[in-house]
């Protein structure tokens, strides 16, 4: 199990980063323990209204099958089990890009 969350975190960090989504600073994590750093002015573009950022898009991440908590204001947390496929991460960061298309 430690292999596949090396392997599969880092596939994950890779994907992530190639979303290229203006709404993420920054993906950062060890494994597959990741954050996912939202831009400063993510509540403007996403028109959050009064709730917090990474609140908000959990929110929205839930709605979409995709479990995930907050990490202070603009940073989401992903934390999959440790025997997850890579078709259950592509699967969550497909999750992902489609909330924040619509965020956007």
């Amino acid at each position: 199990m430690l292999e596949n969350a090396r392997a599969l975190g880092q596939y994950a960090k890779d994907i992530l980063a190639g979303l290229a989504s203006p709404l993420i600073a920054e993906v950062r994590g060890i494994g597959l323990m990741l954050a996912i750093q939202l831009v400063p002015d993510f509540a403007t573009r996403a028109n959050c209204g009064t709730r917090p950022p990474a609140l908000w898009l959990v929110d929205r991440l839930h709605e979409a099958g995709m479990l995930t908590i907050p990490s202070g204001t603009h940073a989401i947390r992903w934390l999959p089990p440790l025997n997850v496929t890579r078709e259950e991460v592509t699967q969550a960061v497909d999750i992902l890009r489609a909330v924040l298309e619509k965020a956007a």
